[in-house]
């Protein structure tokens, strides 16, 4: 008798993945994702942040090299030549200018131009074609491979912010000029005046609230400002407790503005005082009252003014919450945005821990008094 063979029907080979089996890879590659692309962009911060902390420590060192160069003397904030065509002063050029021999760019400042401003004849080309790489922070998309970036400014200490251009050659933020009545008495600077005023105690008590100051061409007072930035071994509060440079987004900003622009709003950076509102008896205000001008209260504080204008002078960084700064003994390292409004005041200020004026106890680093925090 045949008996009947039974074979087993054979399994369709299955091709691809089932709806679930999708999903679930889906699910395990989201959650990869979500895993590794915050660890990777925690290490691109990371590597900028130290590029940026490189760069502002050599912009430092070129600085403090140039003050060895120069009797300890700082370069001024900006220079202020007189003008050869007509009366008056020009723009002359910034400190950037100044560090370009310490910065291997001799040969640039070689064919400076020092009798004409910094965007006229040759010196146009000069600072609008000219990329230096420790001028800018890798995260400051305005400055970054940019030619005539900056991202880096100077400590120009407490300033109106109504008047803090310095544009044409006029004398605005400068110690001699800045109407604080730090002593309450019934003298206030104004130089710009016929005859000039000037109180040597407020000029004083103005000039020890920063490091770099601009120079102006001129006779009399004005002769005062000639390179008056401060000297590396007179800085009383401490070389590494006083702020020299800073990170500013918006640095360079104005239009046709690039490092060599001698502006206070393109390469210094200020703290701002109402000036009605210095004195003897209204300084115990908070300083949101202190930090005011005509449209009311400015963003003086580290990353208040990210979002502009461009121009602003205030301390600002695209690192998330904080600012690279650099000391004046050399060293840089980043404070926090939430840092205290008092530190942040007393870091500016070169040597304000000195008593300046004859008002008792009254230093010029301290103005905040009372608990206004």
């Amino acid at each position: 008798m045949q008996s009947r063979r039974h074979t087993a029907a054979s399994k369709k080979t299955r091709r691809g993945f089932t709806l679930i089996e999708l999903l679930v890879v889906i699910s395990i590659i989201a959650t990869l994702m979500s895993l590794i692309l915050p660890a990777i962009q925690n290490a691109r911060e990371a590597g900028r942040r130290t590029q940026c902390l490189n760069n502002i420590r050599n912009v430092t060192v070129a600085t403090l090299n140039f003050a060895s160069s120069n009797k300890s003397r700082l370069p001024a904030l900006g220079y202020f030549p007189a003008n050869t065509a007509s009366t008056g002063r020009i723009n002359g050029r910034s400190w950037a200018v100044e560090l370009l021999p310490h910065m291997d760019q001799q040969g640039t400042y070689d064919r400076w131009d020092k009798d004409v401003a910094f965007n006229a004849g040759a010196n146009t080309r000069l600072s609008t074609d000219l990329y230096v790489e420790a001028f800018a922070c890798p995260n400051d998309d305005s400055a970054f491979a940019t030619p005539g970036g900056l991202s880096y400014v100077a400590n120009a200490g407490f300033g109106d912010p109504d008047i803090i251009t310095n544009d044409g050659g006029a004398i605005e933020h400068s110690f001699l000029q800045e109407q604080f009545n730090w002593n309450g008495n019934t003298v206030t600077n104004d130089i710009a005046a016929s005859p000039a005023v000037n109180d040597a105690e407020d000029t004083k008590i103005t000039k020890a609230t920063g490091v770099f100051w601009p120079e102006f061409a001129g006779t009399g007072l004005v002769a005062q400002t000639r390179n008056a930035s401060s000297s590396v071994g007179k800085i009383y509060d401490g070389s590494e407790n006083t702020i020299m440079f800073g990170e500013n987004i918006n640095a360079a900003g104005l239009p046709g503005s690039t490092w060599a622009d001698p502006r206070t709003r393109a390469v210094g950076f200020m703290f701002p005082l109402d000036p009605t509102k210095v004195g003897v008896t209204t300084m115990g205000v908070p300083a949101r009252d202190i930090a005011t001008n005509t449209a009311g209260d400015l963003p003086a504080y580290p990353n208040e003014a990210k979002v502009g204008p461009e121009g602003s002078p205030y301390l600002n960084s695209n690192h998330p919450g904080i600012v690279v700064i650099s000391m004046c003994g050399g060293s840089a390292r980043t404070i926090s945005e939430n840092i205290d409004e008092r530190v942040y005041l007393q870091l500016m200020t070169p040597d304000g821990s000195r008593l300046r004026s004859s008002i008792t106890g009254f230093t010029p680093e301290n103005p905040l008094s009372g608990d206004s925090f």
